[in-house]
């Protein structure tokens, strides 16, 4: 299959998949369609509603203005009439996430993720890699909108950095949801703050009176998929096409089911494009008795 340029529905039944038999419990299982509803299309617009000194400005400048709200203030805004709620949904960035996926939405609702704009979502749909290795980035990483992630607790920030935590509530955080996190099924019974990591390490240049060092205070903490806090701050996101008018949720290899080496590893996620590049170097797989095997 050296040739190969693309995948038919049906190669692509047979030589990949694309719900992964791992249950990583992130916040795509945080029950979101429950406890953040989604009213979007359900109301009529009346003309008579106003949004007073605002409706003189050019519809250009408004979209702007509202391109720059982080996603919680643009849904508060929403919220002020009828005739706001249509100036948000009309959005075209704001009308694709919730098209192709509300989810991701109303995570950043419900953890109150207020460190990125609209704008930012949308251009990070358009990225496909982890910003800290060569894989592609599954999951959305909700404290500062990237394809990686490692947050730490309130608690551990402020003992690092030798502060109070009133002292560091100006770095990218947000606060977790309750429920169970990583393929361990650990239960988190409170809501709990969580700052991103690359913040806090930066701050660490400007504060003189740090406690511990960075390994044994921060670096501690990176224990992959048995850290619970690493899944209570991402989701699961497409990758938008040129267009941003369609989306790839990416495939698993079904010939790498099982494996653990780091270029073929059972966790490794790829575009409908990436799939072909891999089978290209790898090989394509024939199902046999629902055994992969490559060819």
């Amino acid at each position: 299959m050296d040739n190969i340029t693309h995948l038919t529905p049906s190669q692509l039944e047979a030589y990949a998949y694309q719900k992964s038999r791992i249950v990583d419990y992130t916040l795509d299982d945080a029950d979101l369609e429950t406890g953040c509803p989604l009213d979007n299309g359900r109301h009529p617009i009346p003309p008579r509603d106003s949004l007073g000194q605002l409706d003189m400005l050019p519809l250009e400048l408004l979209t702007r203005i509202f391109l720059a709200l982080d996603l919680p203030s643009l849904t508060d805004f929403r919220r002020v009439n009828r005739r706001a709620m249509g100036l948000v949904d009309s959005l075209h960035q704001y009308q694709m996430v919730l098209k192709h996926c509300p989810n991701v939405l109303r995570a950043i609702v419900s953890i109150d993720a207020r460190y990125f704009d609209c704008r930012t979502l949308y251009k990070t749909l358009f990225t496909t890699k982890c910003k800290t290795c060569d894989r592609i980035g599954g999951y959305l990483y909700l404290i500062t909108c990237k394809r990686d992630y490692f947050p730490v607790s309130a608690t551990r920030v402020a003992k690092h950095l030798g502060l109070r935590r009133k002292e560091i509530n100006h770095l990218p955080h947000i606060l977790s949801l309750t429920g169970k996190y990583t393929a361990f099924c650990k239960v988190s019974s409170s809501r709990i703050t969580l700052f991103d990591r690359q913040a806090v390490l930066k701050s660490k240049r400007t504060v003189k009176t740090s406690t511990l060092p960075v390994d044994d205070s921060i670096q501690q903490e990176d224990i992959t998929t048995r850290e619970p806090r690493r899944h209570m701050s991402i989701i699961s996101a497409p990758f938008f096409g040129s267009s941003g008018l369609s989306a790839d949720w990416g495939f698993y290899c079904t010939g790498c089911r099982g494996n653990h080496e780091f270029e073929k590893n059972l966790r490794n996620k790829y575009t409908a494009d990436g799939i072909v590049d891999h089978i290209r170097r790898y090989g394509a797989v024939t199902v046999v008795n629902q055994q992969p095997k490559h060819i």
